[in-house]
């Protein structure tokens, strides 16, 4: 049986990995490219995380304002803080890195 998969893998594979992903009409996504579909989705994935550190860094804020000095609260705070712009960086970074190593491959990026 495992070796049936690894002939069934061995013939199917190359036509998988090269085939055009079509995208039926009326679904809302600009492109039927394999790559303009994923650059598409790392953009809303990229915007969603950018939305959700902005929104994080301003409630860790109201939360430091609203401490009064209490340790507990400054330190949940700060906390919030780091874990959103560090979400934000890495969130960056794979794109980046996505696009980078597309490049590298000879995508052709918008």
């Amino acid at each position: 049986m495992k070796k049936m998969m690894y002939y069934i893998w061995a013939i199917f594979l190359p036509q998988i990995t090269h085939a055009a992903i079509t995208v039926p009409s009326g679904t809302g996504l600009p492109s039927t490219d394999l790559d303009m579909v994923i650059e598409d989705v790392l953009y809303y994935v990229l915007s969603f995380v950018a939305i959700l550190s902005i929104l994080s860094i301003v409630v860790s804020g109201i939360i430091y304002i609203t401490s009064g000095g209490e340790s507990k609260r400054t330190d949940q705070a700060k906390g919030w803080l780091t874990y959103s712009i560090v979400g934000l960086v890495v969130a960056i970074l794979g794109y980046a890195i996505v696009k980078s190593v597309g490049l590298a491959l000879g995508v052709n990026w918008r």
